[in-house]
């Protein structure tokens, strides 16, 4: 008798399980129970991001971000990498990317104002693109990453000063499910 009676409650289940979608009760609870993984996904994500990256994690609007000088990864006003930096860099946010699969990537990449606005663009686009390149190479996924130059468009310091200029050659990476583009 215990074993019939299994046997009905396990045949409920896996029909209750097949035919859930038609019905609203259990369809409001799935996805309820999807945001409540993806919001635990993000926040280890970002502590995650904050054992690695420490004070240089930026957070805003729910976007986990790092800012690098680009002066770390390629020479100065230059597309050319710098090796030693290069590999460890693309290392580690691959490694953040295959850990935390659902996670999507913003490259930006800045420059100061030492040439004309088409060259800093141009430059600018080239960096953010070979970043992107890099990165699909270790096996990311392409329409996880979007790469954008900005030229000298968003300074953060006077470019004015080698400090200031030095200060606005910069490299952007955010993280997260969804990050908007409009660093």
């Amino acid at each position: 008798m215990r074993r019939r009676w299994f046997c009905f409650m396990l045949l409920c289940f896996l029909t209750l399980g097949v035919n859930a979608d038609r019905i609203p009760g259990l369809q409001y609870d799935r996805s309820v129970s999807a945001a409540a993984r993806e919001h635990g996904t993000k926040a280890d994500l970002q502590a995650y991001l904050a054992r690695v990256f420490g004070k240089k994690l930026s957070i805003e609007k729910g976007c986990a971000s790092i800012s690098v000088p680009s002066d770390c990864l390629f020479r100065p006003r230059s597309d050319e990498v710098r090796a030693t930096n290069w590999a460890t860099s693309i290392d580690t946010v691959a490694a953040i990317c295959n850990r935390y699969p659902q996670t999507n990537i913003i490259v930006s990449a800045y420059t100061d104002c030492r040439h004309s606005e088409e060259r800093n663009l141009a430059l600018s686009e080239l960096q953010a693109w070979m970043i992107k390149q890099a990165l699909v190479d270790k096996g990311i996924a392409a329409r996880k990453i979007r790469a954008r130059g900005w030229g000298e468009s968003r300074p953060i310091a006077s470019n004015a000063t080698q400090k200031g200029r030095k200060a606005n050659r910069r490299i952007m990476i955010s993280f997260g499910p969804a990050c908007a583009d409009g660093h």
